[in-house]
């Protein structure tokens, strides 16, 4: 049987539209049976990468959140929502109120979860790069899960989708050594599969009313989508969104890892598309992140002029604060906060870019090699 994933008009984010908006996309692949059953508690998982406002285009928006929670608590369901955005040593508080999902909250009565709390050691039998991980009981308990990814580009992974927002799971710190542990997009891919392994989402519904190009996921330009994506098939639903902006399915390294371990569809032979055609949403000029082009080069030479290619995060004098954030949240101690704007040992620096997505004040910009600022 094709994995289903659907793909609904949805021009702005008035919660009636997106509301039914999501009935629709949820209904067209195969309605919430199996995914919502009454007396049931379901963990809704947005992207909260740092606390920014809806209109942002950072986070996951809350209208679309605020539609899944209902809809969860219409099939007679306990609805949680949960996350653990990026960063050590945070205000979650902080990050609910500017999101916006304090207001969903509070709407409809749903609690905000911390996954940084009550931790647990779980195996991981197939895992390649982990073989335990460590999960909030929220998570493990969790009669289900829904990921609520946005449609955004990422300069490391290329995509944020369905499937590496799972990597807020992982709580607080721990994605620090994730990025220690896997300096290369495709080590970090296995990882964040792992992740799938042991929390396979029973639904994933993607925000790409406004999504992110460029150089995401935080300082991208953001554009005009229109529509929401449904499936259960959390790799499936990536593979979908990787066409519908320009990029081959095996570009993205999570969505090959899963798909080689045969944990998703990455075919798009084999799924079943609905509502809007993939010819109608396809967006012809979506503009990728500057690091696209690494993808397209054989590894063996990309080992040897990688660091010639690939972009860099530059401090910023005008916006850095030394408030100490970036230092205290890279995985490799690259990050000197003795001058202003905070110094960045290059020769350590591993290209993962945490510096740049934490940043609370933006103060990171991406530096480009010659070829980076050429290649689109």
């Amino acid at each position: 049987m094709k994995a289903k994933v659907s793909i609904v008009e949805c021009v702005d984010y008035d919660i009636g539209r997106v509301k039914e908006a999501v009935r629709k996309a949820v209904s067209l692949t195969g309605g919430w049976e199996g995914v919502v059953e009454r007396g049931n508690r379901v963990l809704v998982k947005p992207n909260m990468l740092s606390a920014c406002p809806p209109e942002d285009g950072v986070t996951t928006h809350p209208a679309v959140v605020r539609a899944a929670v209902e809809l969860v608590q219409e099939g007679g369901a306990e609805a949680l929502i949960g996350d653990s955005p990026g960063g050590t040593n945070r205000d979650l508080s902080h990050f609910w109120e500017v999101c916006g999902y304090s207001e969903v909250s509070k709407v409809t009565g749903a609690p905000l979860v911390s996954l940084d709390r009550d931790i647990l050691e779980v195996e991981v039998p197939d895992g390649v790069i982990y073989k335990r991980l460590h999960l909030s009981r929220t998570v493990i308990e969790a009669d289900s899960l829904i990921t609520v990814p946005k449609l955004k580009t990422h300069n490391l992974t290329l995509l944020t989708g369905a499937v590496k927002n799972l990597l807020g799971l992982i709580p607080g710190g721990g994605k620090i050594e994730f990025h220690r542990r896997c300096p290369r997009p495709d080590d970090l891919g296995e990882a964040i599969v792992d992740i799938l392994s042991v929390a396979k989402p029973r639904l994933a519904l993607m925000d790409a009313v406004v999504g992110m190009e460029g150089d995401g996921p935080v300082s991208g330009k953001l554009r005009d989508v229109g529509v929401i994506l449904a499936g259960r098939d959390s790799v499936a639903l990536d593979t979908v969104a990787q066409v519908m902006i320009g990029l081959k399915p095996f570009d993205v390294p999570t969505t090959r890892a899963a798909a080689n371990r045969k944990l998703g569809t990455a075919d798009l032979r084999e799924i079943g598309l609905v509502g809007r055609s993939l010819e109608e949403a396809v967006i012809e000029d979506f503009v990728l992140p500057s690091n696209a082009m690494v993808r397209r080069i054989p590894r063996p030479i990309l080992a040897l002029i990688a660091r010639r290619i690939m972009v860099r995060p530059r401090p910023r004098a005008d916006k850095c604060t030394n408030c100490g954030f970036c230092m205290n949240n890279c995985p490799v101690d690259a990050i000197c906060i003795e001058e202003k704007p905070v110094r960045v040992d290059y020769k350590k620096c591993i290209l993962c870019l945490c510096c740049y997505e934490l940043c609370p004040e933006k103060a990171m910009d991406l530096r480009k090699s010659l070829l980076a600022r050429f290649w689109r």
